[in-house]
């Protein structure tokens, strides 16, 4: 493989045919850091030979304070470089809570949507971004961690629609040595260093371990990815040969023609009809992907609210998405299992809990987890001796109390709805965790006072609450009272 990584791009551009033969104009997504800022600069050494005209776009997201002086380093490489910026600011916390995402799934809403924007309005054929293969490798890693199928295992296609990734055979300490032998100056985000961080877990524990059981690891997972993403282009066009028709937008799925079928291509069929309705990034995740399969194999009348705007509906005999018009108006409650998915389909949403024995030596990281407890969204960490009876999760209901984290009194769970601006809309949908005695955690709030994590605390119950329509394994969890750094 040739070593000059502005010969690899050239390759990577022109073998897989990511941009067209008459060249155009190319906006790169440019966040300062050494991987976009490499990006840049190889493009503009290309932009003769390849008829291509570069610009820089850069996305301020108005979380870190050094956010500002990225802007300024980014205007000053691009002025040396003689390359257009264009920057735009915007206040992703703010929209992560109004939105309820995690800023992970803000920060990238708006980062595409500006990158898109400003390729609209400048006629731009790509948008490049700069995800390296160690990226790719992390992605796949997480991906295999999370539980996918084979299209994770792909990792990122080099092209989808507009967007481009032309250092996908580029590793990022190849990006890190390009800009320092070109005297590039690049900005230090750290955030990528948080250690809550799945990837980052991933990057300073998990990949030196599999180097050293495996050097070529990499090079095999990669190879996977490559033979995985063929066959996925082969279901593809298979699918779509024999069951076109059914797989478009707005049609019905018959239950019949999904009975008759292998369940390979069962679910196949399932979650390519979903995904020409709600997207592949609002696909649910396999658990309730069986489950609605089951159900049309089985003729069942079920409702699953696939996203916050789906609804599907299975009959005995055929299966239909519809948009969800009102707020849910119905009372739910299932029994909470430790080790296993508890489906909520009313809701769009699915909860896991696993029971923690900590060692003596693990003091400091108990101790740690406790200091958060009030800054956790999505998930939260319980004293399992604390917990009386047997779990459930179920909606807000009249009357119900709740004793949050450092609190002395009790307070009716209405009034912190009302406290904390939760949207009314999402008061009847919210999953609240309870044992007999009642309610141990708000999601997007805290704990109970009576389930916090002590220094004598000697087991936890790790609880995570995830969408049907996001990724909510990521680290910067959705806060209702969340402050911008």
């Amino acid at each position: 493989m040739n070593t000059d990584p502005i010969a690899r791009v050239r390759q990577t551009l022109t073998e897989r045919n990511l941009l067209p033969p008459e060249g155009g104009l190319v906006v790169v997504g440019y966040s300062g850091g050494a991987d976009s800022t490499a990006l840049l600069h190889i493009l503009t050494q290309l932009q003769a030979e390849l008829m291509i005209r570069v610009h820089a776009g850069h996305l301020h997201h108005g979380m870190r304070p050094e956010a500002d002086q990225d802007v300024e380093i980014c205007q000053t490489v691009c002025k040396a470089i003689g390359v257009p910026f264009h920057w735009e600011r915007v206040d992703v916390p703010a929209l992560a809570r109004r939105e309820g995402l995690t800023f992970e799934e803000a920060g990238r809403t708006t980062r595409y949507a500006f990158l898109e924007r400003l390729a609209e309005a400048l006629g731009a054929v790509a948008i490049a971004t700069a995800h390296t293969r160690t990226d790719q490798i992390e992605t796949i890693l997480i991906n295999l961690l999370r539980g996918t199928g084979p299209r994770g295992l792909c990792g990122m296609p080099y092209r989808r629609g507009r967007i481009i990734r032309p250092l996908l055979d580029v590793t990022r300490e190849e990006t890190h040595t390009y800009c320092q032998a070109h005297q590039l100056p690049t900005v230090f985000d750290s955030t990528n260093t948080d250690p809550h961080q799945l990837r980052y877990r991933i990057r300073s524990q998990l990949r030196p371990l599999l180097q050293t059981l495996a050097p070529t690891y990499e090079r095999h997972l990669l190879r996977l990815a490559d033979i995985l993403e063929n066959e996925e282009s082969w279901w593809g066009y298979y699918l779509h040969q024999h069951f076109g028709r059914c797989l478009q937008e707005g049609a019905r799925l018959p239950t019949e023609m999904v009975r008759r079928q292998h369940p390979a291509v069962q679910r196949r069929i399932l979650r390519e009809w979903l995904r020409a309705h709600v997207g592949t990034l609002s696909l649910p995740p396999y658990a309730v992907l069986e489950s609605i399969r089951r159900a049309l194999l089985d003729g069942r009348t079920t409702s699953w609210q696939i996203t916050a705007h789906h609804r599907l509906l299975t009959h005995p005999h055929y299966a239909e998405i519809l948009p969800v018009e009102t707020p849910l108006d119905l009372e739910y409650e299932s029994p909470l299992e430790l080790g296993s998915p508890t489906l909520l389909p009313q809701v769009g949403m699915w909860v896991e809990a696993e029971r923690l024995d900590l060692a003596p030596d693990e003091r400091e990281r108990l101790l740690a987890i406790a200091k958060v407890q009030t800054e956790d969204g999505w998930e939260a960490f319980i004293d399992a001796d604390a917990v009386h009876g047997s779990l459930s999760v179920r909606n807000w209901r009249q009357g119900d109390r709740f004793q949050p984290l450092g609190m002395a009194p009790s307070k009716k769970v209405s009034r912190i709805f009302m406290d904390r601006k939760v949207p009314i809309a999402q008061r009847r949908t919210l999953p609240l965790l309870c044992d007999e005695a009642g309610i141990l955690w708000i999601p997007g709030y805290t704990v109970a006072h009576r389930a916090r994590l002590t220094p004598q605390t000697l087991r936890v119950l790790h609880v995570r609450l995830h969408r049907n329509d996001s990724d909510t394994y990521a680290s910067d969890l959705t806060k209702w009272n969340r402050q911008e750094p």
